[in-house]
C-alpha cells in the first residue's frame, strides 16, 4: 500500500532533473572509483557500508528500471548516453533528457498499476499507525514481524 497526500505522481522524485550515477562499463570505470568519488564528495558524512551497497547494486537497480520500461537517453549507435557531473571522475550519469526523476517515477507508477497486490491511496493523510508495540507486544530487535495486516492498523482520513 502506498499512501500519498496528493496525486500519486506528485513527489520530489518527479522534479529531479539530473541523472543516476551508475557504473556502466567496467573497462572504463569501476565500483572502487565510484565509491571513492562518492566518499570524497560526501566529505566524511557518508556511511561507507551504504555507499558500497548502493554503488555495487546500482547497475542491477537501473537495469530493473530499464526492464520496466524506463527510457534513458541513448547515442545514435544504441549505447546509453552517459554524462559526467560534478564529483564524478568518469562518465557514469544515465539520464532521460533533463527530467530523469519524472521518467523514473512514470516507469514505477506504470509498473505498480500492473500489479494487483499494490494499492495506491491518494489524497489521504495518515493520522496514526498502530504497531505491535501499541497492541501490547514486547518489541525488541529479535521480535518477529507480524504480517502487515496483523500488526499495522492505520486510520485514514480522506481529504475533501
Amino acid at each position: 500500500m502506498v499512501i500519498t497526500k496528493a496525486a500519486a505522481d506528485e513527489t520530489n522524485t518527479k522534479y529531479a532533473q539530473g541523472g543516476v550515477a551508475v557504473v556502466n562499463d567496467l573497462e572504463k570505470d569501476s565500483f572502487e572509483k565510484h565509491i571513492e568519488d562518492t566518499l570524497i564528495a560526501g566529505d566524511g558524512l557518508c556511511n561507507e557500508k551504504i555507499v558500497d551497497i548502493v554503488v555495487k547494486d546500482g547497475p542491477e537497480r537501473v537495469q530493473e528500471l530499464i526492464d520496466l520500461g524506463a527510457n534513458f537517453d541513448k547515442e545514435s549507435g544504441g549505447d546509453y548516453k552517459l554524462g559526467k557531473e560534478g564529483g564524478h571522475s568518469e562518465f557514469r550519469i544515465i539520464h532521460h533528457k533533463d527530467i530523469t526523476g519524472w521518467e523514473m517515477e512514470r516507469t514505477l507508477l506504470e509498473a505498480v498499476a500492473r500489479l494487483s497486490n499494490i494499492e495506491i491511496i491518494k489524497h489521504c493523510f495518515v493520522v496514526d499507525i498502530i504497531t505491535q508495540h501499541h497492541l501490547g507486544y514486547l518489541v525488541t530487535k529479535s521480535t518477529p514481524i507480524l504480517s502487515a495486516m496483523a500488526c499495522t492498523h492505520s486510520i485514514f482520513t480522506p481529504m475533501k
